[in-house]
């Protein structure tokens, strides 16, 4: 589904990814934990095609996206939910899910319909200003404008930042009833138990290069994981 190959990411003088490389197949949901600072975010904006990289090449579903606007890449079956959630918040939850079918609005009614099933609080909230939204219902907002264009990976930026333990639990539900249903997830999370907990493999980003990968089993049984990121 996705490839990442030896990108490499400046912003100014600062070296903020070095030499990464993953990949994505189709069905995984596949983690990428680290610390604050480790160039998680930017490494999903580097595969959106929010900042460019100096070398190397992003592969999606085997066309090469290196160079694609990121605008293009939502109608070539990517959705990126950004860390902060970046609803808009002016506009009603109804006019922020519509602008998220823009690449797809001859189903419009039909993918409405779908995100109100798995969203219910969204449906009740649709003619509410989305800026009044708590932050569990605007996170689920801003997952509900991604699904609105029916991706086929579907990228996640810290989606239970600043959430209460049990919304927590719900977003994480949530991302696995997404990939049941068939969707390929790329997660960046912070939550590294959690994360490991539903990931099939991982990567782990230590000052802007992969450090360790693995299964999600096998990296939440690692002492220098359980060190680092699960308080072991």
């Amino acid at each position: 589904m996705l490839k990442v190959d030896n990108i490499n990411v400046y912003y100014g003088k600062i070296h903020a990814l070095k030499d990464v490389s993953l990949e994505v197949k189709e069905g995984e949901i596949v983690a990428l934990i680290g610390a604050n600072g480790a160039g998680k975010s930017t490494t999903l904006k580097t595969i959106s095609g929010l900042l460019r990289s100096e070398t190397g090449g992003i592969t999606l579903l085997d066309e090469d996206i290196s160079h694609t606007d990121a605008y293009k890449l939502v109608s070539k079956g990517m959705a990126h939910v950004p860390e902060g959630r970046r609803i808009f918040l002016q506009m009603t939850v109804l006019e922020n899910l519509e602008m998220g079918a823009y690449t797809n609005d001859k189903d419009v009614k039909e993918k409405l319909a779908d995100v109100f099933k798995r969203f219910p609080r969204l449906e009740h909230r649709k003619n509410q200003i989305a800026g009044t939204l708590s932050g569990g219902e605007q996170q689920m907002l801003a997952m509900g404008r991604a699904l609105m264009s029916n991706p086929k990976l579907l990228m996640l930026d810290e989606p239970s930042m600043g959430l209460a333990p049990i919304l927590v639990q719900q977003i994480f539900d949530i991302i696995k009833e997404l990939h049941a249903a068939g969707t390929t997830i790329l997660l960046v999370e912070q939550n590294a138990e959690m994360a490991l907990a539903i990931a099939d493999r991982a990567y782990v980003l230590e000052s802007g290069r992969i450090a360790l990968s693995g299964t999600g089993k096998e990296l939440a049984k690692s002492d220098a994981i359980k060190k680092a990121y699960l308080g072991g």
